[in-house]
């Protein structure tokens, strides 16, 4: 293998990492935001739920899911 293709590979499989280690880097923080979305709409009472459409058996999938 030359050195070029060897540096060729090697930075392919770098750049895979560091993809796969972006995607979990975003699939954590999508999960903290939906978490910090999901406490702040259990605060709500149960009159604010019900104007905006919503009880408290689907705050999560709306949340997460959104609105259908």
């Amino acid at each position: 293998m030359s050195t070029l293709s060897s540096t060729i590979h090697w930075t392919a499989e770098k750049t895979a990492k560091h993809v796969h280690i972006g995607s979990i880097f975003a699939a954590l923080l999508r999960e903290i935001r939906i978490r910090s979305a999901l406490r702040e709409v259990r605060a709500l009472d149960d009159a604010i739920l019900h104007d905006i459409g919503l009880d408290r058996s689907g705050i999560e999938s709306a949340v997460r899911e959104g609105r259908r």
